[in-house]
């Protein structure tokens, strides 16, 4: 698939096809929708606002059904939604389609059902791989059909994301890493990693007023996403976004959990604080210089510069500075050498 990050039209189907409602969802505070289907004539002024605001003229495209379990919709609305879809990608003002979708509505099918449209991108809302823990929190799916969704579709040629969840009614740590590491093997093309939060109006939200469900730290929950972030990246899967999107009316309605509105740019900063940790022990320097792009400096030098202070904390030897360097992709350790006498 074409490696140019894609410019993307969301169009929100808040619990459009879904069977259950699982203890955590709350779609309208999460989408800023209300839930009921959105029109074709209101879905293509959309489309249309969408492409207005595309400046830099991106080529790559996508129109993304999110919000919903897109093939979980009867047939003639999802027949509907993507000739209406189709239209744009037909005038060449789109590149490709996209939706998200629960395991265990990837049938043959409806797989059928897609193959005269220029449908690229697949989401699976996995959550868990932990069949007890998808038990706990009403998904009414199991594992194996996050496994034989994902084999179907790559036998497709579909690019594949898995959407997961940390903190999970029933999960621990442990059980996180566990599910971590079967969603590795099925080797999908992205993740989206999305720390587990308690809306007010979900079924959670009882739970947790009545003591049945503790919501994972802030501190502990960016861990968590850290650690499954080092294991996505060092066998190439791409983690395209962490954390949810902040917004009023998400905010408006969390009761509990580990809510953040930069808990995305958290976990990063202490990944690279994790990086270059380890690449200042091994200097023998007393004055280092890191050299970093300057579009990372934000995540290198941390939240109101903790990281910053962290590492001259660790190593109250050494003189340490940051210095832009737009020449280099990452960053890199430059040591200067005690001047001679």
């Amino acid at each position: 698939m074409n490696s140019l990050k894609p410019f993307i039209i969301p169009v929100f189907l808040p619990q459009a096809g879904c069977p259950h409602q699982c203890v955590f969802c709350d779609q309208h505070a999460i989408t800023g929708v209300r839930k009921a289907l959105p029109n074709i004539k209101s879905i293509t002024e959309t489309i249309n606002n969408f492409l207005s605001y595309n400046q830099r003229k991106n080529p790559f495209i996508q129109i993304s059904f999110y919000g919903g379990n897109f093939l979980g919709l009867p047939e003639k609305h999802m027949i509907a939604l993507l000739d209406c879809a189709q239209s744009f990608v037909d005038e060449k003002k789109v590149h490709s389609i996209r939706f998200s979708t629960r395991p265990d509505t990837v049938t043959g099918n409806r797989l059928q059902l897609l193959k005269n449209y220029a449908i690229k991108t697949i989401e699976l809302g996995v959550q868990s791989m932990n069949d007890n823990v998808l038990y706990l929190s009403q998904r009414g799916h199991k594992s194996i059909d996050t496994c034989n969704a994902t084999k179907q579709l790559k036998s497709e040629g579909y690019q594949i994301g898995h959407q997961i969840m940390l903190g999970l009614p029933g999960e621990n740590e442990q059980d996180y890493a566990k599910s971590i590491n079967q969603v590795i093997k099925m080797k999908p093309d992205f993740v989206r990693l999305y720390p587990l939060l308690v809306l007010k109006s979900s079924l959670l939200a009882d739970w947790y007023l009545s003591g049945r469900y503790k919501p994972l730290s802030l501190k502990l929950a960016v861990k968590m996403a850290k650690n499954s972030l080092i294991l996505f990246q060092s066998h190439n899967i791409q983690v395209i976004r962490i954390g949810l999107q902040a917004q009023d009316c998400l905010e408006n309605n969390i009761l509990a959990g580990p809510f953040h509105p930069a808990f995305g740019h958290m976990v990063l900063s202490e990944y690279m604080l994790d990086r270059v940790t380890e690449q200042v022990q091994l200097s023998h320097s007393c004055h280092i210089s890191i050299l970093v792009n300057p579009k990372l400096i934000s995540r290198i030098t941390g939240m109101e510069q903790g990281n910053l202070q962290r590492l001259k904390s660790r190593f109250p030897q050494k003189h340490i500075q940051i210095i832009p360097d737009p020449g280099i992709m990452d960053f890199s350790i430059f040591e200067h050498k005690r001047r001679s006498l």
